[in-house]
């Protein structure tokens, strides 16, 4: 991959009718190929392995040019081997024909069994009732879905210390040629599994972080290609990881089980227990893996071990591994794997010893550094740090002892490091370029979201703040930082998942684990931690604990599967009754006498930030509390459950009356001191009764554009006052103001200054510069400009809008994403008082686009009057907009502004 330049309609139809699969051949034996099916996923990934819902969930794609071409039938078939789909047979599920235009999220018609291996493919009918050709085949496998499927211990090195790295072995003998064989491993902490010597896949620190004395995660690994008949090696090479994270209170740990069945169908089972060897390998973790000091590792390489996971290796001198305890439950990882993401090289080297070399930009992930002419026992440093006045960051400091051979490489594998410098102390030659080489390292996430535009600036703050986004999201969660804490801080999840994650990667793996991590980290009084996986006691407030209602309900918007929201659901309700627990007068009040628990906007302009008690914190707070109020309220009707719908209704409805009562001025038409985001929340919440919203947004606008002409906002503030412009007030051209400065605060300011991702802080001179506390603003991009964008009445992208934002001085924007039923494209170019646009509805879909003009009978499409055009139905006129329904397909309007 190459290296970025960041300085430059409703929910799916019912099932109508099931018919016989002998009566499908007759009635589909008409067809003729057009519609091509593609991107076949279950359970939003691409042939998994290992799942663990019981019924999983298909999804696949539908390509074809004609105009208005939409599903209206599909057939499923499931089966135990492709051999049998080649001939149509399905002895696991055949779902017959299926009178729907539901092609994202259909159900698996039974339970399936634990280690089921399964194979699948659909064929659909178009619009025309003709049928398409069967899809290419998919798979997926059953994980082990029930405690007593697990046979194995959890083992350990009996006495190695917290921070080592271990080695562990197992031999097996196969009489055989086997059919299939899974591999399950669960870890607290990391691990690479090898067979034979070979390292089984690219991913690295696996398995994603959970809460780790709650739940631990397990990788099911396909390792039949790797076995053969006679002599094997399981070997697997473990770091401690998260592990070592004290609020856990765990320890090191694995599990092993290995289900095979041979050619001639019999199956047997292998194991983790006290007959697997093991021994401390040549690396160690060093740092405390605490705020602050996550350190790096030390490598003794004439403590290396060759051959160490290989058939012929002797093992007998290693210890017999420990058993040990573990109450955690055990669950699959399906998601995206944390893997190298991105190779950077270095870009500059100076001094003379210590050596300091630049990479260019700011990263998370690992060094490589070859080293020559050292002597046996030569020790190496390398520091790490974010910022040119540094040599070294929250204790990044990695070591390497040398064994003397002519060259040796120091390569990271179960610690990363973040930042853009690495200082070098201890080498007796000076490095080549060539020598350095670093490695990007994230969730694999696919990127589905492209802007473009005529102006540099906003082409440079879209690519940084998703590059922030993917500097901060490793194994499984975003952090805050990837070097000082490493900690899933809850505004930022809200407001990255918002603005970066689902506008522009497939991320419905990702944040359905991601929303598990958060139910998992609530305590029994309702309370939810600041942060997940990881439970701390650090700072934070409503809008930190909330992220599981926010997430969920912004991932629903996207993918409109009510299943995270039930899975939500117990959660939120306990989270609202803590908050009701702490009402005194009508109001959330403070919940702890810590300023850290009860924070409101966090890291605003002027390192201004609102601490717990304050009346500033409880007027932003209280809004939070409607705003989650409000949330469970559609959740709850979402999902039938009525009564809690009134009863959280009408609470919601007495807090608005009070804030109000409470905070509003009615002599200045403002609340509290009249702050962007103090205007903004209360207007997007609906606290301020109608007859006066015209006084407070007019206050507001005076505040945003005049009093103080920047984006008024810290951490916890972003995904409010950005919301608000995008979504509620649609002020495209007080971002357009906003973002195209770049003057102090601002992230043109950021840009101007030479960051490559977002610092802490405003100012930029902070300690931390890789941070998620302003990431988000990439949402405008896509969803402002581009203006592609979920119907709140239909979510889930079957319908959406396409709505762009013709603004400034801008020439041209270019946007494209991606839903659950294809790519989505909104191009426009503005010529004078004309505005060309293309955009692309993916099949099986439709859109409300809202092309710029006063009179829709100044549009035309593809040169003809837009009244005549195929596929299209002109709604109404909005504003300065004409609303056009549009059905599937690819469109060339113009319009004269």
């Amino acid at each position: 991959m190459k290296r970025r330049d960041f300085i430059k309609q409703t929910g799916a139809t019912a099932m109508l009718s099931v018919m016989a699969p002998m009566a499908i051949t007759n009635i589909m034996c008409s067809a003729r190929k057009g519609m091509q099916i593609y991107d076949l996923q279950c359970e939003y990934m691409t042939d998994p392995l290992g799942i663990d819902t019981p019924i999983p969930r298909l999804s696949w794609k539908l390509s074809d040019k004609t105009r208005g071409q939409r599903q209206t039938g599909y057939q499923v078939l499931v089966a135990s081997s492709k051999s049998l789909l080649d001939k149509e047979q399905a002895d696991i599920w055949d779902s017959g024909l299926v009178s729907s235009a539901q092609s994202a999220l259909v159900a698996v018609g039974k339970k399936l069994a634990s280690g089921q291996e399964c194979f699948w493919k659909v064929r659909v009918l178009d619009k025309d009732k003709k049928r398409s050709d069967w899809s290419t085949v998919a798979r997926f496998s059953m994980g082990l879905l029930l405690p007593g499927d697990w046979s194995g211990k959890w083992i350990k090195h009996p006495d190695a210390a917290a921070e080592k790295h271990i080695w562990f072995r197992k031999n097996i003998d196969l009489a055989e040629k086997v059919d299939t064989a899974f591999l399950y491993l669960a870890s607290v902490g990391y691990h690479e599994l090898y067979i034979n010597g070979h390292k089984v896949d690219t991913t690295i620190l696996a398995p994603s972080l959970t809460r780790l004395d709650k739940r631990v995660l397990y990788v099911t690994y396909d390792i039949r290609k790797l076995l053969q008949p006679g002599a094997n090696t399981i070997a697997i090479w473990y770091g401690p990881g998260w592990s070592r994270y004290g609020y856990f209170k765990t320890h090191q740990a694995l599990k092993v089980q290995l289900a095979i069945k041979t050619m001639d169908g019999k199956t047997s089972t292998i194991a983790t227990d006290e007959s697997w060897r093991c021994k401390t390998s040549f690396s160690e973790n060093t740092g405390s893996t605490k705020y602050d000091n996550n350190g790096g590792e030390k490598i003794d390489a004439a403590a290396y071990i060759p051959g160490w996971n290989k058939v012929d290796f002797d093992d007998t001198q290693w210890k017999p591994a420990a058993s040990t305890v573990i109450e955690a439950v055990l669950s699959s990882q399906i998601i995206a794997p944390t893997r190298v993401i991105e190779t950077i090289p270095a870009k500059e080297i100076t001094g003379t010893g210590p050596y300091r070399i630049d990479m260019g930009i700011n990263f998370t992930g690992w060094a490589e550094i070859k080293m020559k002419q050292l002597s046996a026992g030569d020790r190496v440093i390398i520091k790490v740090a974010d910022g040119l006045d540094a040599v070294q960051d929250f204790g990044q400091q990695s070591e390497f002892v040398s064994n003397g051979n002519p060259e040796e490489v120091f390569k990271n594998r179960f610690n990363y490091i973040a930042g853009r410098y690495i200082t070098i102390e201890g080498l007796k030659q000076k490095p080549e370029l060539s020598d350095i080489t670093c490695f990007a390292i994230g969730n694999d996430l696919k990127r589905v979201g492209q802007f473009s535009s005529s102006n540099d600036l906003f082409n440079k703050i879209y690519e940084m703040d998703l590059w922030t986004y993917r500097a901060n999201t490793i194994e499984g969660f975003t952090s805050d930082c990837p070097h000082r804490e490493r900690l899933g801080y809850g505004e930022e999840n809200f407001a990255t998942a918002w603005g970066c994650g689902l506008p522009n990667y497939q991320t419905g793996a990702f944040y359905t684990k991601l929303v598990r991590d958060w139910c998992d980290v609530q305590e029994e009084n309702g309370w939810i931690h600041h942060t997940a996986p990881q439970i701390n006691e650090h700072y934070g407030g409503p809008m930190w604990s909330s992220a599981p209602l926010n997430i969920s309900w912004e991932f629903y918007q996207t993918y409109g599967d009510k299943q995270l929201l039930r899975n939500v659901y117990p959660t939120g309700k306990r989270w609202l009754e803590f908050l009701k627990s702490k009402e005194s007068d009508g109001l959330l009040r403070s919940y702890s006498s810590e300023w850290g628990t009860f924070l409101g906007d966090w890291a605003a302009p002027g390192h201004r930030q609102e601490k717990g008690g304050t009346p500033e914190a409880l007027f932003f707070n209280n809004c939070v509390y409607v705003m989650n109020l409000d949330t469970f309220v559609q959740i709850a009707r979402l999902l039938g459950e009525t009564a809690d719908a009134e009863l959280y209704a009408q609470r919601s409805l007495e807090l608005k009356k009070e804030i109000h009562s409470q905070f509003f001025n009615p002599a200045t038409n403002t609340y509290m001191s009249g702050q962007q985001v103090q205007q903004a929340f209360p207007m997007h919440t609906n606290i301020t009764p109608a007859h006066l919203v015209p006084m407070v947004y007019a206050n507001f606008e005076q505040e945003i554009r005049l009093n103080k002409p920047y984006l008024d906002m810290g951490s916890s503030g972003l995904p409010v006052l950005l919301k608000y412009l995008i979504e509620d007030a649609g002020r495209n051209d007080i971002l357009f103001e906003h973002l195209s400065k770049t003057t102090e605060p601002g992230y043109g300011y950021f840009i101007k200054r030479g960051e490559t991702t977002w610092p802490e802080y405003w100012d930029v001179d902070v300690a931390s510069k890789i941070h998620t506390c302003y990431t988000g603003i990439a949402s405008w991009f896509m969803k402002g400009l581009g203006g592609i964008r979920p119907d709140p009445a239909h979510p889930g992208y079957q319908s959406f809008i396409i709505k762009p934002a013709v603004v400034g001085d801008l020439k041209f924007v270019n946007a494209t994403t991606a839903s659950l039923y294809g790519t989505i494209v909104s191009q426009w170019e503005k010529k004078n008082d004309v505005v060309e646009m293309n955009i692309t509805i993916p099949v099986n879909t439709m859109a409300n686009v809202y092309v710029p003009t006063n009179d829709v009978n100044n549009i035309t499409e593809g040169g003809m009057a837009v009244r005549s055009a195929a596929g299209i139905t002109f709604l109404k006129m909005d504003g300065q907009y004409a609303v056009l329904q549009v059905q599937s397909g690819e469109y060339k309007f113009q319009s004269k502004l």
